[in-house]
Protein backbone atom coordinates (compact mmCIF):
# COMPACT_ATOMS: atom_id res chain seq x y z
CA UNK A 1 0.00 0.00 0.00
CA UNK A 2 2.16 2.78 -1.27
CA UNK A 3 1.84 6.09 -3.08
CA UNK A 4 4.50 8.12 -4.84
CA UNK A 5 5.20 11.87 -4.69
CA UNK A 6 7.49 13.29 -7.36
CA UNK A 7 8.65 16.92 -7.41
CA UNK A 8 11.40 18.59 -9.43
CA UNK A 9 13.64 21.50 -8.43
CA UNK A 10 16.18 23.39 -10.55
CA UNK A 11 18.94 20.93 -9.84
CA UNK A 12 17.42 17.60 -8.84
CA UNK A 13 14.27 15.52 -8.79
CA UNK A 14 13.21 13.91 -5.53
CA UNK A 15 11.03 10.82 -5.23
CA UNK A 16 9.45 9.92 -1.92
CA UNK A 17 7.51 6.65 -1.46
CA UNK A 18 5.30 6.50 1.62
CA UNK A 19 3.37 3.52 3.02
CA UNK A 20 0.20 4.08 4.97
CA UNK A 21 -2.49 1.51 5.68
CA UNK A 22 -5.18 4.07 6.48
CA UNK A 23 -4.89 5.86 3.09
CA UNK A 24 -4.62 2.75 0.91
CA UNK A 25 -7.51 3.47 -1.46
CA UNK A 26 -6.72 7.11 -2.06
CA UNK A 27 -3.03 6.38 -2.49
CA UNK A 28 -3.72 3.64 -5.00
CA UNK A 29 -5.81 5.93 -7.21
CA UNK A 30 -3.26 8.73 -7.12
CA UNK A 31 -0.47 6.32 -7.87
CA UNK A 32 -2.28 4.87 -10.89
CA UNK A 33 -3.15 8.33 -12.21
CA UNK A 34 0.45 9.53 -11.80
CA UNK A 35 1.80 6.41 -13.51
CA UNK A 36 -0.53 6.89 -16.46
CA UNK A 37 0.45 10.55 -16.87
CA UNK A 38 4.11 9.67 -16.60
CA UNK A 39 3.72 6.94 -19.21
CA UNK A 40 1.98 9.34 -21.59
CA UNK A 41 4.75 11.91 -21.21
CA UNK A 42 7.41 9.29 -21.91
CA UNK A 43 5.54 8.03 -24.97
CA UNK A 44 5.17 11.57 -26.28
CA UNK A 45 8.86 12.21 -25.82
CA UNK A 46 9.78 8.97 -27.61
CA UNK A 47 7.41 9.80 -30.47
CA UNK A 48 8.87 13.26 -30.94
CA UNK A 49 12.37 11.84 -30.93
CA UNK A 50 11.48 9.27 -33.59
CA UNK A 51 9.85 11.93 -35.79
CA UNK A 52 12.95 14.11 -35.51
CA UNK A 53 15.17 11.19 -36.53
CA UNK A 54 12.90 10.42 -39.53
CA UNK A 55 12.98 14.04 -40.67
CA UNK A 56 16.77 14.06 -40.41
CA UNK A 57 16.98 10.84 -42.43
CA UNK A 58 14.63 12.25 -45.11
CA UNK A 59 16.64 15.46 -45.31
CA UNK A 60 19.86 13.56 -46.07
CA UNK A 61 18.29 12.39 -49.40
CA UNK A 62 20.12 9.15 -50.04
CA UNK A 63 19.42 7.69 -46.65
CA UNK A 64 23.05 6.83 -45.98
CA UNK A 65 22.70 7.58 -42.31
CA UNK A 66 21.52 4.51 -40.45
CA UNK A 67 19.59 5.12 -37.25
CA UNK A 68 20.16 2.72 -34.41
CA UNK A 69 16.91 1.37 -32.99
CA UNK A 70 16.20 2.11 -29.39
CA UNK A 71 15.78 -1.00 -27.29
CA UNK A 72 12.77 -0.66 -25.04
CA UNK A 73 9.87 -2.60 -23.60
CA UNK A 74 6.36 -1.40 -22.81
CA UNK A 75 4.32 -2.42 -19.82
CA UNK A 76 0.77 -2.31 -21.18
CA UNK A 77 -0.82 -2.57 -17.80
CA UNK A 78 0.69 0.61 -16.34
CA UNK A 79 1.59 2.48 -19.58
CA UNK A 80 5.24 2.96 -18.59
CA UNK A 81 8.15 2.68 -21.04
CA UNK A 82 11.26 1.22 -19.42
CA UNK A 83 14.78 0.76 -20.76
CA UNK A 84 16.72 -2.49 -20.40
CA UNK A 85 18.96 -1.22 -17.57
CA UNK A 86 15.97 -0.02 -15.61
CA UNK A 87 14.15 -3.30 -16.31
CA UNK A 88 16.87 -5.13 -14.41
CA UNK A 89 16.53 -2.67 -11.52
CA UNK A 90 12.76 -3.10 -11.64
CA UNK A 91 13.05 -6.90 -11.50
CA UNK A 92 15.46 -6.68 -8.57
CA UNK A 93 13.15 -4.32 -6.67
CA UNK A 94 10.12 -6.51 -7.44
CA UNK A 95 11.89 -9.54 -6.03
CA UNK A 96 12.58 -7.79 -2.74
CA UNK A 97 10.14 -8.71 0.03
CA UNK A 98 7.69 -5.97 1.05
CA UNK A 99 8.05 -3.94 -2.20
CA UNK A 100 4.96 -3.63 -4.39
CA UNK A 101 5.61 -4.11 -8.14
CA UNK A 102 3.67 -0.95 -9.03
CA UNK A 103 5.72 1.11 -6.60
CA UNK A 104 8.92 -0.30 -8.10
CA UNK A 105 7.78 0.59 -11.62
CA UNK A 106 6.81 4.12 -10.57
CA UNK A 107 10.11 4.68 -8.79
CA UNK A 108 12.09 3.47 -11.83
CA UNK A 109 10.11 5.72 -14.21
CA UNK A 110 10.50 8.74 -11.91
CA UNK A 111 14.22 8.09 -11.65
CA UNK A 112 14.59 8.02 -15.44
CA UNK A 113 12.57 11.23 -15.78
CA UNK A 114 14.72 12.90 -13.12
CA UNK A 115 17.90 11.90 -14.94
CA UNK A 116 16.55 13.34 -18.18
CA UNK A 117 15.63 16.61 -16.42
CA UNK A 118 19.06 16.93 -14.85
CA UNK A 119 20.78 16.29 -18.20
CA UNK A 120 18.59 18.88 -19.92
CA UNK A 121 19.23 21.45 -17.21
CA UNK A 122 23.00 20.80 -17.37
CA UNK A 123 23.05 21.19 -21.16
CA UNK A 124 21.07 24.44 -20.88
CA UNK A 125 23.42 25.84 -18.25
CA UNK A 126 26.43 24.86 -20.34
CA UNK A 127 24.94 26.54 -23.41
CA UNK A 128 24.24 29.71 -21.41
CA UNK A 129 27.80 29.62 -20.01
CA UNK A 130 29.24 29.31 -23.51
CA UNK A 131 27.12 32.21 -24.70
CA UNK A 132 28.15 34.37 -21.73
CA UNK A 133 31.85 33.54 -22.16
CA UNK A 134 31.70 34.28 -25.88
CA UNK A 135 30.30 37.73 -25.09
CA UNK A 136 33.24 38.54 -22.78
CA UNK A 137 36.43 40.14 -24.06
CA UNK A 138 39.42 37.84 -24.71
CA UNK A 139 41.15 39.02 -21.51
CA UNK A 140 38.20 37.94 -19.34
CA UNK A 141 37.74 34.53 -20.94
CA UNK A 142 41.03 33.16 -19.66
CA UNK A 143 40.86 34.05 -15.95
CA UNK A 144 43.64 31.73 -14.94
CA UNK A 145 46.70 32.49 -12.83
CA UNK A 146 49.44 31.88 -15.39
CA UNK A 147 52.16 34.30 -14.22
CA UNK A 148 53.44 32.39 -11.19
CA UNK A 149 55.74 35.08 -9.79
CA UNK A 150 56.31 34.74 -6.05
CA UNK A 151 58.67 36.87 -3.98
CA UNK A 152 60.32 35.79 -0.73
CA UNK A 153 60.74 38.78 1.62
CA UNK A 154 62.82 38.26 4.76
CA UNK A 155 65.84 39.65 6.60
CA UNK A 156 68.92 38.75 8.58
CA UNK A 157 69.29 38.95 12.33
CA UNK A 158 70.16 42.26 13.90
CA UNK A 159 67.94 44.53 11.78
CA UNK A 160 66.69 47.75 13.34
CA UNK A 161 63.05 48.50 14.09
CA UNK A 162 62.81 50.83 11.08
CA UNK A 163 64.08 48.12 8.73
CA UNK A 164 61.61 45.64 10.21
CA UNK A 165 58.72 48.07 9.67
CA UNK A 166 59.83 48.67 6.08
CA UNK A 167 59.90 44.92 5.45
CA UNK A 168 56.38 44.53 6.86
CA UNK A 169 55.13 47.39 4.69
CA UNK A 170 56.48 45.72 1.57
CA UNK A 171 54.84 42.44 2.54
CA UNK A 172 51.54 44.25 2.97
CA UNK A 173 51.81 45.90 -0.44
CA UNK A 174 52.81 42.66 -2.20
CA UNK A 175 50.06 40.01 -2.05
CA UNK A 176 52.31 37.57 -3.96
CA UNK A 177 55.01 37.72 -1.27
CA UNK A 178 56.00 35.03 1.19
CA UNK A 179 57.90 35.36 4.43
CA UNK A 180 60.42 33.30 6.33
CA UNK A 181 62.29 33.43 9.61
CA UNK A 182 65.39 35.59 10.00
CA UNK A 183 68.56 34.26 8.48
CA UNK A 184 71.71 33.85 10.53
CA UNK A 185 74.44 36.23 9.46
CA UNK A 186 77.03 33.47 9.51
CA UNK A 187 75.33 31.55 6.70
CA UNK A 188 76.56 31.90 3.14
CA UNK A 189 73.99 33.75 1.10
CA UNK A 190 74.73 32.06 -2.23
CA UNK A 191 74.14 28.63 -0.67
CA UNK A 192 71.26 29.13 1.76
CA UNK A 193 68.94 31.64 0.07
CA UNK A 194 68.42 29.72 -3.23
CA UNK A 195 67.55 26.65 -1.17
CA UNK A 196 65.02 28.64 0.88
CA UNK A 197 63.44 30.00 -2.30
CA UNK A 198 63.13 26.49 -3.67
CA UNK A 199 61.44 25.30 -0.48
CA UNK A 200 59.03 28.25 -0.56
CA UNK A 201 58.43 27.84 -4.31
CA UNK A 202 59.57 31.43 -4.98
CA UNK A 203 61.41 32.69 -8.04
CA UNK A 204 62.15 36.21 -6.69
CA UNK A 205 63.74 37.34 -3.44
CA UNK A 206 64.08 40.55 -1.41
CA UNK A 207 66.63 40.08 1.36
CA UNK A 208 67.42 42.77 3.94
CA UNK A 209 70.92 42.48 5.33
CA UNK A 210 71.85 44.46 8.45
CA UNK A 211 75.44 45.28 9.35
CA UNK A 212 76.59 46.74 12.67
CA UNK A 213 72.93 47.59 13.41
CA UNK A 214 73.53 50.78 11.45
CA UNK A 215 73.59 49.93 7.74
CA UNK A 216 70.78 48.27 5.79
CA UNK A 217 71.40 46.54 2.45
CA UNK A 218 68.69 45.24 0.13
CA UNK A 219 69.34 42.29 -2.19
CA UNK A 220 66.92 41.85 -5.11
CA UNK A 221 67.41 38.83 -7.33
CA UNK A 222 66.00 36.11 -9.54
CA UNK A 223 66.25 32.58 -8.24
CA UNK A 224 67.96 30.22 -8.63
CA UNK A 225 70.41 31.44 -11.30
CA UNK A 226 70.38 35.24 -10.91
CA UNK A 227 71.04 38.02 -11.66
CA UNK A 228 71.20 39.71 -8.26
CA UNK A 229 71.44 43.41 -7.40
CA UNK A 230 72.78 44.81 -4.14
CA UNK A 231 71.58 48.21 -2.88
CA UNK A 232 72.26 50.38 0.13
CA UNK A 233 68.95 51.57 1.58
CA UNK A 234 68.92 55.24 2.56
CA UNK A 235 66.34 57.76 3.80
CA UNK A 236 63.82 55.17 5.00
CA UNK A 237 60.34 56.40 5.97
CA UNK A 238 57.65 53.82 6.73
CA UNK A 239 53.88 54.15 6.37
CA UNK A 240 53.38 54.53 10.13
CA UNK A 241 56.02 57.21 10.30
CA UNK A 242 54.85 59.33 7.38
CA UNK A 243 51.22 59.70 8.47
CA UNK A 244 50.20 60.30 4.90
CA UNK A 245 46.56 60.86 3.94
CA UNK A 246 46.67 58.38 1.05
CA UNK A 247 45.14 54.93 1.33
CA UNK A 248 44.59 51.92 -0.91
CA UNK A 249 42.90 48.54 -0.85
CA UNK A 250 45.01 45.76 0.60
CA UNK A 251 46.00 43.33 -2.13
CA UNK A 252 45.28 45.63 -5.06
CA UNK A 253 47.55 45.38 -8.09
CA UNK A 254 49.78 48.45 -8.55
CA UNK A 255 50.78 50.28 -11.68
CA UNK A 256 54.57 50.22 -11.95
CA UNK A 257 55.91 53.55 -13.18
CA UNK A 258 59.56 53.75 -14.31
CA UNK A 259 61.48 56.84 -15.24
CA UNK A 260 62.54 57.08 -18.88
CA UNK A 261 66.16 57.11 -17.70
CA UNK A 262 65.94 53.35 -17.08
CA UNK A 263 66.09 52.77 -20.85
CA UNK A 264 69.34 54.69 -21.39
CA UNK A 265 71.92 52.31 -19.86
CA UNK A 266 72.22 48.49 -19.97
CA UNK A 267 72.59 48.09 -16.21
CA UNK A 268 69.54 50.33 -15.67
CA UNK A 269 67.53 48.07 -17.97
CA UNK A 270 68.53 45.08 -15.82
CA UNK A 271 67.50 47.00 -12.69
CA UNK A 272 64.16 47.83 -14.29
CA UNK A 273 63.43 44.21 -15.17
CA UNK A 274 64.37 43.01 -11.68
CA UNK A 275 62.12 45.59 -10.02
CA UNK A 276 59.30 44.86 -12.45
CA UNK A 277 59.28 41.11 -11.83
CA UNK A 278 59.80 41.48 -8.07
CA UNK A 279 57.24 44.16 -7.19
CA UNK A 280 54.68 43.48 -9.92
CA UNK A 281 51.63 41.54 -8.69
CA UNK A 282 50.66 38.77 -11.16
CA UNK A 283 47.26 38.97 -12.75
CA UNK A 284 44.53 36.72 -11.30
CA UNK A 285 46.67 35.99 -8.22
CA UNK A 286 44.47 34.36 -5.53
CA UNK A 287 45.34 37.02 -2.93
CA UNK A 288 45.12 40.01 -5.25
CA UNK A 289 42.12 42.27 -5.81
CA UNK A 290 40.73 43.22 -9.20
CA UNK A 291 41.31 46.94 -8.60
CA UNK A 292 44.02 49.38 -9.61
CA UNK A 293 44.11 52.22 -7.09
CA UNK A 294 47.82 52.89 -6.53
CA UNK A 295 51.04 53.57 -8.43
CA UNK A 296 54.49 52.36 -7.38
CA UNK A 297 57.02 54.74 -8.94
CA UNK A 298 60.76 54.34 -9.50
CA UNK A 299 62.86 57.38 -10.43
CA UNK A 300 66.56 57.52 -11.38
CA UNK A 301 68.16 60.68 -9.97
CA UNK A 302 71.65 61.53 -8.66
CA UNK A 303 72.84 57.98 -9.29
CA UNK A 304 70.15 56.48 -7.03
CA UNK A 305 66.70 54.88 -7.35
CA UNK A 306 63.97 56.82 -5.55
CA UNK A 307 60.92 54.73 -4.63
CA UNK A 308 57.51 56.31 -3.97
CA UNK A 309 54.03 54.81 -3.51
CA UNK A 310 50.95 56.88 -4.44
CA UNK A 311 47.22 56.44 -4.27
CA UNK A 312 45.40 57.10 -7.55
CA UNK A 313 42.07 58.92 -7.50
CA UNK A 314 40.81 58.50 -11.06
CA UNK A 315 39.16 61.34 -12.89
CA UNK A 316 35.42 61.73 -12.69
CA UNK A 317 33.94 62.01 -16.21
CA UNK A 318 30.81 63.73 -14.86
CA UNK A 319 32.79 66.83 -13.81
CA UNK A 320 33.66 69.68 -16.12
CA UNK A 321 37.44 69.47 -15.67
CA UNK A 322 38.25 65.87 -14.72
CA UNK A 323 41.64 65.34 -13.15
CA UNK A 324 43.52 62.33 -11.78
CA UNK A 325 44.91 63.03 -8.30
CA UNK A 326 47.93 61.30 -6.69
CA UNK A 327 48.23 61.10 -2.91
CA UNK A 328 51.32 59.57 -1.32
CA UNK A 329 50.77 56.52 0.85
CA UNK A 330 54.27 55.36 1.72
CA UNK A 331 56.70 53.87 2.37
CA UNK A 332 59.46 55.92 0.76
CA UNK A 333 63.13 55.01 0.51
CA UNK A 334 66.18 55.45 -1.71
CA UNK A 335 68.25 52.62 -3.21
CA UNK A 336 71.92 53.34 -3.78
CA UNK A 337 73.32 50.76 -6.24
CA UNK A 338 76.40 48.91 -5.04
CA UNK A 339 77.00 46.05 -7.45
CA UNK A 340 75.16 43.88 -9.98
CA UNK A 341 76.04 40.18 -9.99
CA UNK A 342 75.43 37.76 -12.82
CA UNK A 343 74.63 34.81 -10.55
CA UNK A 344 72.67 34.15 -7.39
CA UNK A 345 74.26 36.33 -4.66
CA UNK A 346 77.57 36.07 -6.42
CA UNK A 347 79.22 35.30 -9.70
CA UNK A 348 80.55 37.67 -12.32
CA UNK A 349 80.21 41.41 -11.65
CA UNK A 350 78.05 42.93 -14.37
CA UNK A 351 78.16 46.46 -12.99
CA UNK A 352 79.87 48.24 -10.10
CA UNK A 353 78.95 51.75 -9.05
CA UNK A 354 82.13 53.88 -9.21
CA UNK A 355 80.53 56.64 -7.13
CA UNK A 356 79.54 54.36 -4.28
CA UNK A 357 81.22 55.01 -0.93
CA UNK A 358 80.78 52.42 1.80
CA UNK A 359 79.23 53.60 5.08
CA UNK A 360 82.33 52.46 6.97
CA UNK A 361 84.50 54.66 4.76
CA UNK A 362 82.16 57.59 5.33
CA UNK A 363 82.28 57.17 9.08
CA UNK A 364 86.06 56.80 8.99
CA UNK A 365 86.34 59.99 6.92
CA UNK A 366 84.07 61.80 9.39
CA UNK A 367 86.21 60.64 12.30
CA UNK A 368 89.34 61.71 10.43
CA UNK A 369 87.86 65.15 9.84
CA UNK A 370 86.95 65.42 13.52
CA UNK A 371 90.47 64.34 14.49
CA UNK A 372 91.99 66.94 12.19
CA UNK A 373 89.89 69.66 13.78
CA UNK A 374 90.92 68.57 17.27
CA UNK A 375 94.57 68.44 16.27
CA UNK A 376 94.39 71.91 14.74
CA UNK A 377 92.85 73.33 17.92
CA UNK A 378 95.57 71.75 20.07
CA UNK A 379 98.31 73.05 17.85
CA UNK A 380 96.79 76.54 17.97
CA UNK A 381 96.91 76.51 21.77
CA UNK A 382 100.57 75.48 21.80
CA UNK A 383 101.47 78.18 19.29
CA UNK A 384 99.76 80.79 21.42
CA UNK A 385 101.73 79.81 24.49
CA UNK A 386 104.96 80.05 22.55
CA UNK A 387 104.03 83.43 21.22
CA UNK A 388 103.13 84.67 24.72
CA UNK A 389 106.65 83.85 25.91
CA UNK A 390 108.13 86.21 23.35
CA UNK A 391 105.84 89.06 24.28
CA UNK A 392 108.01 90.63 27.17
CA UNK A 393 107.57 94.40 27.85
CA UNK A 394 110.62 96.56 28.73
CA UNK A 395 111.00 97.85 32.34
CA UNK A 396 109.34 101.22 33.06
CA UNK A 397 111.38 103.56 35.24
CA UNK A 398 108.41 105.60 36.39
CA UNK A 399 106.27 102.63 37.34
CA UNK A 400 108.01 102.18 40.72
CA UNK A 401 107.36 105.76 41.93
CA UNK A 402 103.80 105.17 42.93
CA UNK A 403 104.59 101.78 44.35
CA UNK A 404 107.24 103.30 46.74
CA UNK A 405 104.76 105.93 47.94
CA UNK A 406 102.17 103.32 48.73
CA UNK A 407 104.70 101.24 50.62
CA UNK A 408 105.78 104.19 52.80
CA UNK A 409 102.17 105.00 53.67
CA UNK A 410 101.48 101.44 54.66
CA UNK A 411 104.63 101.34 56.76
CA UNK A 412 103.72 104.58 58.66
CA UNK A 413 100.22 103.34 59.38
CA UNK A 414 101.65 100.09 60.70
CA UNK A 415 104.02 101.92 63.05
CA UNK A 416 101.21 104.09 64.45
CA UNK A 417 99.13 101.05 65.22
CA UNK A 418 102.03 99.46 67.13
CA UNK A 419 102.45 102.60 69.34
CA UNK A 420 98.78 102.59 70.29
CA UNK A 421 99.00 98.99 71.37
CA UNK A 422 101.98 99.71 73.64
CA UNK A 423 100.11 102.56 75.36
CA UNK A 424 97.17 100.33 76.13
CA UNK A 425 99.45 97.73 77.66
CA UNK A 426 101.15 100.30 79.97
CA UNK A 427 97.81 101.59 81.16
Amino acid sequence: HTHTHTYTTHTDTHVHVHTDRHTMGRTKKKGQRGQQEQGERVKRARREEDEAKEEQADGDGDGDVAMEPVSQETDAQNGVVLENEEDEELVENAQKPGVHPKAARAAAAAKRHASASVVAATEGAAAEGRTARSALPPSAKHGRWTNRQRTLVFSSRGVSYKARHLMNDLRTLMPHSKKDSKLDRKDKLQDSIPELCELKNCNNVIYFEARKKLDLYMWIGKMPHGPTAKFLVENVHTMDELKMTGNCMKGSRPLLNFDESFDTEPHLQVYKELLFQTFGTPRHHPKSKAFVDRVLSFFWLDGRIWVRNYQVTWEDPTKENPETVLTEIGPRFVLNPVRLFGGSFGGATLFENPEYIAPNARRAAARARAAVRYKSRTEAKMDRKEREKGFVLPKDEVADVFEDADISKKRKAHDDSDDDDDDEVDA
